[in-house]
């Protein structure tokens, strides 16, 4: 024999707990605009008092993007005939990415120009290995270092200049 009055309050304790939760998710999701004696605006989720007016803010659907299938090497889906292809430098490109593209080539030529700026400059200073010494350097040491850090600028500079050149390259393919 089932006891209904325990059948019941149970009923009864679970529909007041999802009404209890739906309370507290409404009140989570209520935003309120308050302005304040300055003029200035402010946004919380509880109301402020005086100047506080409730948002009526629509729920956010979330819609999934399409799953796209992949077609296979030899053909279309059915594998009866050859799937048509874009040419190369139209494969899922859009203007704006031709436009990044030699925005990005632009500062790369830039950084090619100044680095090989540098290059003369550190050349030019360097004199084969044999730099002026400089009236600071009266304690022979202190020019060895400055022979040593000069080289080792080189060093970076050219490297720098390598991989600018070939980042060039890469993108003008």
């Amino acid at each position: 024999m089932v006891n209904h009055s325990v059948f019941r309050r149970s009923s009864l304790v679970l529909a007041f707990g999802l009404l209890q939760w739906s309370l507290v998710q409404a009140k989570g999701t209520e935003m309120y605009v308050c302005t304040g004696a300055d003029g200035v605006r402010t946004y919380q989720n509880s109301d402020g008092g005086s100047g506080c007016v409730s948002l009526n803010l629509n729920p956010i659907t979330v819609v999934p993007a399409p799953k796209s299938v992949a077609p296979r090497a030899g053909g279309d889906s059915t594998g009866t005939r050859p799937a048509r292809r874009a040419p190369a430098e139209y494969d899922g490109r859009t203007a704006a990415d031709f436009n990044a593209k030699d925005d990005r080539m632009k500062i790369l030529q830039e950084e090619l120009r100044i680095e090989e700026s540098k290059l003369k400059s550190l050349q030019d200073e360097y004199k084969n290995g044999q730099p002026d010494r400089q009236g600071n350097e009266r304690n022979y040491q202190k020019y060895l270092d400055r022979v040593a850090r000069l080289e080792q600028e080189i060093m970076v500079t050219n490297d720098n200049i390598e991989i600018l050149k070939t980042e060039l390259i890469r993108l003008s393919r």
